[in-house]
């Protein structure tokens, strides 16, 4: 496995060759970064949340551990206002998501031994661009949980692919006491007000059909949380999307295919 394909998990959608990945498998990476990576964020009119949220990791269907063991059993969140971050570790790199809510992009930064930091942008043109050929449908159950102390609604969220007509669902538990706003949810699940605590999505994984459950263990405000936490490095180079697919050996296919 080249060190492109190890880091591809970590990477919004439009990063991926789109090439090469049929129009339901780039929904499907949507779906599985959310869960790993936690790509949600906080608007509100009120006073802005400023904390960490810690979300445990389970999957129902399989008792597998190839697929168990590459699933992070915690995953933590920093929040301040309209940002959010999350941070993968592992030997030789760290990887960090941050989001911007009211800016609407996305970065992801890389830290990688013995090549230094660089990151990558995307933006909602950028994200809309790529869903030209998607419809999606926000369902509202009307049924409710408490998630680490905080209300939440079912949200039965749908992609449809217009070409083929096939569907992908997530099941989303939001809470509108965290933030009441659509605009947390742009890079993942446009549409929906509220920030999502728990999230459910089904993969089929060599034809076993497998649920990932992510949910919100622990809420806690902090004051420590600050703006500044959710800066890009100083010392970081931002790069095209096709700039880090030749920096590890990626972009051949492409010019083959042209």
């Amino acid at each position: 496995m080249s060190v492109y394909e190890k880091f591809n998990v970590f990477l919004p959608v439009n990063i991926v060759n789109s090439k090469t990945m049929n129009p339901m498998k780039k929904f499907s990476v949507i779906f599985l970064i959310v869960i790993l990576c936690g790509l949600t964020q906080f608007v509100s009119a009120q006073k802005p949340f400023a904390g960490i949220i810690k979300s445990k990791m389970t999957c129902e269907g399989t008792t597998d551990p190839n697929i168990l063991s590459q699933l992070p059993e915690e995953t933590t969140e920093w929040m301040f206002g309209n940002y959010t971050k999350t941070v993968q570790e592992a030997p030789g790199y760290v990887i960090s998501n941050i989001v911007n809510g009211d800016a609407k992009v996305m970065y992801t930064i890389f830290d990688i031994t013995g090549m230094g930091k660089f990151y990558l942008e995307t933006t909602e043109a950028e994200i809309l661009e790529s869903d030209k050929m998607v419809e999606r449908k926000i369902e509202a159950t009307g049924e409710t949980k408490t998630i680490a102390g905080y209300p939440c609604e079912k949200i039965i969220y749908t992609i449809i692919n217009k070409e083929t007509d096939e569907e992908n669902q997530v099941i989303l538990y939001v809470s509108t006491a965290l933030n009441a706003s659509d605009a947390i949810n742009f890079g993942q699940f446009s549409g929906v007000k509220g920030y999502p605590l728990r999230t459910e999505v089904k993969q089929d994984v060599n034809g076993t059909e497998i649920t990932i459950i992510s949910e919100a263990v622990e809420v806690t405000p902090s004051k420590k949380v600050k703006e500044v936490d959710f800066m890009l490095p100083a010392d970081g180079q931002k790069k095209t999307k096709e700039e880090f697919r030749k920096m590890f050996g990626a972009g051949d296919d492409d010019e083959d295919d042209e």
